[in-house]
């Protein structure tokens, strides 16, 4: 698990995502990330995880969000990418509609 605290931004992002490329590189392309320590994340971190999410893929990985904040989990929702990046999360909303 790859745990993440801090801002998730535009300054930080490209960061974030070369980092996030290199522990894919060399543990293999399924990550799963701890955002439980995340304060702040934007449209541009938004775009880290999915960029990132789309690279693991290609390569036959995931990304998921196994832990998140109350801010990032807001806007997850608001953006409407619960069952993208938090599919595990996301099941048992789906069984019970």
């Amino acid at each position: 698990m790859v745990t993440i605290s801090g801002e998730i931004d535009i300054q930080s992002g490209p960061q974030l995502r070369d980092q996030l490329l290199g522990i894919m590189r060399r543990h293999g392309a399924r990550l799963a990330l701890d955002l439980a320590g995340v304060t702040f994340i934007d449209c541009a971190g938004i775009n880290v995880l999915l960029a990132t999410r789309r690279r693991a893929r290609l390569e036959g990985g995931s990304l998921r969000v196994l832990r998140a904040s109350p801010r990032v989990l807001r806007i997850i929702a608001l953006t409407r990418l619960q069952q993208v990046l938090m599919p595990a999360a996301a099941l048992p909303e789906a069984a019970a509609s």
